[in-house]
Order: C-alpha cells, then sequence, then structure tokens
C-alpha cells in the first residue's frame, strides 16, 4: 500500500522537519555558548567585585611558587599602571617578606563601602582577612582601600592607597 501526498504537503512536512531538527541542534549547543555568570551573579557591583579580587590576589601569597605567579595573578586584575606598581614597588618588597616568614596565605575580601566615585575611578574600602597570618603581623584582618578603574568598560585595579592617602580621603568623605 502506497500513501500519495500532495506535493505541496510533502513540502511542508520537509520544512517542519528541518526546522526542528535546527531548533533541537541550537538547543543542544546553547548552554556550550552560554557565557559565564557576570560578577554582578555574586550581588556585587562590578567595580566592588574588581576591588576584591584585586585584593584577594594581592594578599594571596605563596612563598613556594615565587614572585612571579604572584605579580602574574596580581596583574591579571590590574590595569596597566597598577601592573607596573606591583611590579616596581611591591614586588621586592613582597618577595622578601615572602622568603623571611615563608608565607603561605589566602585570605577572604569583602567590601565595605564605596569611598570615592569619580565615575571612571572609584575607591573601595574592604576588608581583608587571612587565613595563615604569619609572626610578626599586627593583626588576621585588616582594611584596605583600593581605586579601581574602567578600561574600556572593564573594573580593574589601579593601587592599593597607602596609609597617607587613606587619611587624607577618609578625612574628605566625613
Amino acid at each position: 500500500m502506497q500513501i500519495a501526498m500532495p506535493k505541496k504537503v510533502l513540502k511542508i512536512l520537509i520544512v517542519l522537519l528541518v526546522v526542528v531538527l535546527l531548533a533541537i541542534g541550537f538547543l543542544a549547543i546553547h548552554p556550550l555558548q552560554t557565557p559565564t555568570l557576570p560578577a554582578t551573579a555574586t550581588g556585587m557591583t562590578p567595580d566592588a567585585q574588581a576591588a576584591v579580587n584585586a585584593v584577594t590576589a594581592f594578599y594571596t601569597l605563596n612563598y613556594t611558587t615565587g614572585i612571579d605567579l604572584w605579580v602574574t595573578h596580581v596583574c591579571a586584575t590590574a590595569t596597566e599602571a597598577g601592573c607596573q606598581a606591583i611590579k616596581g614597588y611591591f614586588a621586592p618588597a613582597v618577595q622578601a617578606m615572602m622568603k623571611k616568614h615563608q608565607i603561605q596565605t589566602s585570605c577572604t575580601v569583602e567590601p565595605i563601602r564605596l569611598i570615592s566615585d569619580t565615575n571612571q575611578n572609584r575607591v573601595w574600602q574592604v576588608h581583608v582577612s587571612l587565613d595563615h597570618p604569619w609572626s610578626g603581623l599586627n593583626a588576621s584582618s585588616q582594611d584596605v582601600y583600593v581605586e579601581v578603574a574602567d578600561v574600556s568598560g572593564k573594573w580593574l585595579m589601579n593601587r592599593i592607597l597607602f596609609e597617607q592617602e587613606v587619611q587624607r580621603l577618609v578625612t574628605h568623605t566625613h
């Protein structure tokens, strides 16, 4: 027994079959192409998340992996100028400190408040708690002030502020 279908119906069925196959293919591939969740999924603004990421990288130290890996991790969260400051100013001091105290620590960083906002640059106060503080350290936790900058739509660390800068800034914001 042979079923006879008009050519118009056959064409419609073929088009429907192609559409269904394309839809199945799209649904199968789509999850692979979905971007990772943005930083705002943490409930933080992108600038606050940048401050947290940078300070986390800065205070995560391991003398066994060496200074180059530390610089790489911190620079991944920093502007070009911020990375140059890390390499030129902080790295030698951090390297000496890591070697002297054989530091192996990570940290927890929480944003406290936005201190200053000049649209493209913002200063965040964050709280850092070290999981393995080393001997001679005054406290295992402290507040840190970090300047982040919007670089082509991505927030990155410019620098961690020095105590004198923090005093001036905090005095002006109160």
